[in-house]
């Protein structure tokens, strides 16, 4: 099978007179294309799809639910419905955001470089660990702890500066059960965080399509376009007016 390489039509694109492309080249040439187009077909058909179903929303659903499909293939990588799947999801965001392939391709030229320059440690467990930071940019580690819990206090620290997300509750509740599990302890963490008092359990604020059902289910049906969310604004208001009253 003959090999195209990127200079070769860039040459003939040039000057296609000069630099004329063999049989086996072109061949080469028809295959690359034709994948391309089978490839963007289906890519059109999931968008048409998705805006018909899901309508005009933006790349953080997605991106949210790509997540889930991840830990979904990390925990059967084999399933290539599951690759399909993050796939579907990754267009769909990029699409959402108005991001070109073009766009992305240079993002991903430029990201590359500064991967490469960086110092990477070994693999652990056959998985790659976080990158060793420039001096300066790593947080400080308090002496005396375990390397578990030094490795779990760096990945804090650097998610700390990049996101500034802990007063997210889902944060929070990651780092309690790293917590509970002696990974990390309180008096090491960077910030301090609400103690849950025994018997309570943190909700999320916004309604999940999980509750969003679990409402419909019990109410049978839904009469408004943003019921489920009235009906657990009304249940965080009573929650709350029962913590008020001690």
């Amino acid at each position: 099978m003959t090999t195209i390489t990127k200079e070769r039509i860039e040459l003939f694109i040039k000057n296609p007179l000069e630099n004329g492309l063999t049989r086996g080249e072109q061949m080469e040439l028809a295959r690359i294309a034709l994948a391309s187009l089978e490839r963007e077909q289906i890519r059109h058909e999931h968008a048409k799809w998705s805006d018909s179903t899901f309508g005009c929303v933006g790349p953080i659903g997605p991106l949210k639910h790509l997540s889930k499909e991840a830990l979904e293939a990390a925990a059967e990588p084999d399933d290539l419905s599951e690759w399909a799947d993050m796939q579907f999801l990754l267009w769909d965001a990029q699409r959402r955001a108005g991001i070109s392939d073009a766009e992305i391709t240079v993002a991903m030229e430029d990201k590359l470089k500064i991967n490469m320059e960086r110092q990477w440690p070994e693999p652990k467990d056959g998985e790659p660990r976080l990158h060793i930071k420039e001096p300066g940019n790593s947080p400080v580690i308090p002496d005396g702890l375990s390397t578990v819990c030094a490795e779990a206090y760096q990945v804090v620290g650097v998610m700390a500066d990049a996101l500034g997300v802990f007063g997210d509750a889902a944060v929070q509740k990651v780092l309690d059960n790293l917590s509970q599990q002696k990974l990390v302890h309180r008096d090491v963490l960077p910030f301090s965080l609400p103690v849950t008092p025994d018997g309570w359990v943190m909700v999320p604020k916004q309604v999940t399509p999980e509750i969003s059902n679990a409402i419909n289910v019990v109410g049978q049906r839904c009469t408004c376009g943003n019921c489920s969310q009235r009906l657990w604004d009304l249940l965080l208001d009573a929650t709350q007016q029962g913590v008020n009253r001690g």
